[in-house]
């Protein structure tokens, strides 16, 4: 069997979208978070720098009790 006959054969399930197709809204939503954490960066320096240290703490954290 070729290559060209697999892909005739081959078909995808009726209703079903391209992959492309269904991570569109994917890349928006994370496209937006991005937009929404520079803003913040810009705005407010400070307490974004305050933010991903408490997130790192919180991560090693649970890093630190998942190794125990």
């Amino acid at each position: 069997m070729t290559t060209a006959q697999i892909a005739e054969e081959w078909r995808s399930p009726p209703g079903s979208e391209p992959v492309a197709v269904r991570t569109i809204p994917i890349r928006s939503r994370v496209t937006d978070l991005e937009e929404q954490a520079r803003t913040v960066i810009r705005q407010r320096p400070v307490v974004a720098v305050l933010a991903a240290v408490g997130v790192g703490y919180l991560v090693a954290r649970v890093v630190a009790r998942a190794l125990r």
